[in-house]
């Protein structure tokens, strides 16, 4: 491995990182608010993960093994329901058509940019061979955690800006006021399944890529 270039790669994914959060969060009037969204908490768990994974290594491997892949995963979850779910269903937010702006570059960084350098760094500098069969299920926990959060939030009082598709729950798919409790769980059911197929693929390819090295 090549430390230069891999501390150069990490400092571009933090960069891209705390850009991404800092861009968002300077450009909404509430960024408490904001804060409450997956995308921004996907973005910040990554943030802190990186930058303590760079500057101090883990003793414990297996935690550290299953860390590096919930938070891949968990920020992979945020590209893939941003541009299958959100987009097709006229996503509010501040996309590249309103110009070169702080609030467009902000939105490609935590939607897009940086969920592929954190992709990208597992298959670049990781030691394959290390994934468990099981640890998929553990990844789930993450997403499954924001879920129980958004509804504590409700329970609380409190409401979001709506870009997500609703101002009560954050994102459309979670909102069974307007889309009825048969709707969120087939939505939970395929944002699960989907979940744990991007999970064992991240696990095969490790154990495909182990045998190869």
């Amino acid at each position: 491995m090549n430390k230069k270039v891999f501390f150069i790669y990490r400092f571009l994914t933090i960069a891209s990182l705390s850009t991404g959060i800092i861009l968002n969060l300077v450009n909404t009037t509430k960024p408490e608010i904001l804060m409450c969204y997956y995308t921004m908490q996907s973005n910040v768990l990554c943030l802190f993960a990186f930058l303590f994974f760079t500057l101090k290594k883990s003793r414990n491997r297996s935690i550290y093994h299953i860390g590096k892949g919930a938070i891949t995963i968990a920020i992979l979850l945020t590209a893939v329901v941003y541009l299958v779910a959100l987009l097709p269903n006229d996503f509010p937010m501040y996309t590249v058509s309103d110009g070169i702006t702080g609030k467009a570059i902000g939105n490609l960084l935590v939607h897009v940019i940086s969920p592929i350098l954190v992709m990208l760094d597992y298959f670049i500098w990781e030691k394959k061979g290390n994934f468990k069969w099981y640890y998929p299920w553990l990844w789930l926990l993450l997403p499954c955690m924001y879920v129980c959060f958004v509804y504590w939030l409700h329970a609380k009082g409190r409401h979001f800006y709506g870009i997500g598709g609703s101002r009560d729950f954050a994102y459309f798919f979670l909102d069974y006021s307007k889309i009825g409790m048969a709707k969120v769980a087939c939505w939970m059911v395929v944002i699960t399944v989907l979940i744990l197929i991007m999970g064992y693929v991240l696990v095969i390819i490790d154990k495909i890529l182990a045998k190869k090295n």
